[in-house]
């Protein structure tokens, strides 16, 4: 079982990768490349408006874990 100690010093690990940053500029590249106003049915805005919602979960993944080490460690 992992420890929160252990969660958060894997994850900074993670945060300190190359491959991390990559992905990182990846995310937000194909957030920036999704509009909305291009869908031209209601299906295709759902669809959309899920994939937007996810990168965005993504692209914030790390200010959320370090935010919650801050919190944690306080």
């Amino acid at each position: 079982m992992t420890t929160d100690a252990q969660y958060f010093e894997e994850a900074r690990d993670l945060f300190l990768q190359p491959g991390w940053v990559t992905f990182q500029e990846e995310i937000e590249e194909a957030s920036e490349l999704l509009t909305l106003e291009s869908c031209t049915t209601v299906e295709e805005f759902w669809q959309a408006r899920g994939r937007l919602s996810v990168l965005r979960q993504l692209a914030r993944y790390e200010i959320g874990v370090l935010a919650a080490e801050d919190s944690h460690d306080a």
